[in-house]
């Protein structure tokens, strides 16, 4: 009988898609082409970018709403107490955000998209914290999390006029947060066991970056800090004084341990290779949810992470009763 080919992985092509739409479009399009008409080559390389854009968009709404519509299905994401507030929530999250995908989505419905996603983000991890995973696997989906739901109380809080809260420390935490989530990100989500090869591509691919990254700020300070900026919504503001050179080597820091973590996760069999795409898709975001774009891709890059975890199998003396089989009915002797 002949073998069928695998499934195509929608994730990587996702996190494949919203690689090219971060260098291309929010990088290479805002930084490097001009705003008015330019020579062929130029126009060529824009539309690729708004291809790309566009479809890393579409394919991250359609692969977000199938996700949550599996999730619904089953217990291993969302406990049945939560299927009726998330699969409100969801309707209400994907409508906006296929809007904000396809047209432009007013300012005041994209508070509304950004409260609902970090609703469903806060469900995510509460649900995940009821389930049989590690306590470093929960820890991880927590550090990538809270900061999406701190920026979400921010512009709630903000657009109140009752609230009284200074946006800057809330903000500066909530990105340190996300830096923390990075540089733990290979100790907490790479699954064991870590064999001789997985190590030494985690190392190359932390060390390759860490050291490439570095020598861009030094040699060119100003274009890093415009692709970061453009790119990422992260502001460098120089490099003189002490803190900020503390900050950019915390940047550096954190990239390069994503990276040895996805590099990590490439080299594992299964599941874990579904831990590196939604590490990537995660890292490729952002630090702030800005766009429907970006709620879309830490969507789908939590629901990555939490489906590549593995469950931890309860002990026979703690196991629900009502799972077990009947006891078989006692037979007649003759």
């Amino acid at each position: 009988m002949r073998k069928l080919p695998p499934p195509p992985n929608l994730t990587a092509l996702l996190a494949l898609a919203a690689l090219a739409d971060l260098f291309l479009f929010r990088i290479t399009r805002a930084i490097f082409l001009p705003t008015h008409q330019g020579t062929t080559a130029e126009r060529w390389l824009a539309d690729a970018a708004l291809f790309a854009s566009s479809f890393a968009g579409v394919l991250a709404l359609v692969l977000a709403a199938s996700a949550l519509l599996s999730a619904l299905r089953g217990d291993q994401v969302f406990p049945r107490s939560m299927r009726i507030t998330v699969s409100t929530i969801g309707l209400f999250f994907c409508v906006l955000a296929g809007i904000g995908v396809l047209a432009d989505l007013a300012p005041q419905y994209n508070v509304h998209m950004r409260i609902s996603h970090a609703f469903l983000t806060c469900f995510l991890a509460l649900g995940l914290l009821r389930s049989r995973r590690s306590w470093r696997f929960k820890l991880g989906i927590t550090l990538f999390a809270l900061p999406i739901v701190m920026q979400a109380f921010l512009i709630f809080t903000l657009r109140m006029t009752w609230a009284h809260v200074v946006p800057g420390p809330i903000a500066r935490l909530a990105h340190g947060i996300s830096l923390a989530a990075m540089l733990v990100a290979p100790l907490l989500f790479v699954q064991e066991p870590w064999s001789r090869l997985r190590v030494v591509l985690a190392t190359a691919a932390g060390l390759l970056f860490a050291a490439g990254l570095a020598s861009a700020l030094a040699l060119r300070f100003d274009l890093v800090q415009a692709a970061l900026l453009y790119g990422l919504q992260i502001d460098l503001t120089g490099s003189t004084s002490m803190a900020e050179r503390l900050y950019s080597g915390a940047l550096v820091a954190a990239f390069a341990s994503l990276g040895a973590g996805v590099a990590a996760s490439m080299a594992g069999p299964g599941r874990s290779r579904l831990t590196g795409w939604g590490l990537l898709l995660m890292g490729v975001a952002g630090a702030e949810v800005a766009s429907a774009k970006a709620a879309l891709f830490t969507l789908c890059g939590l629901m990555a992470l939490v489906l590549s975890g593995k469950v931890r199998a309860l002990p026979v003396a703690a196991a629900d009763e009502s799972l077990l089989p009947p006891p078989a009915a006692p037979t007649a002797r003759s």
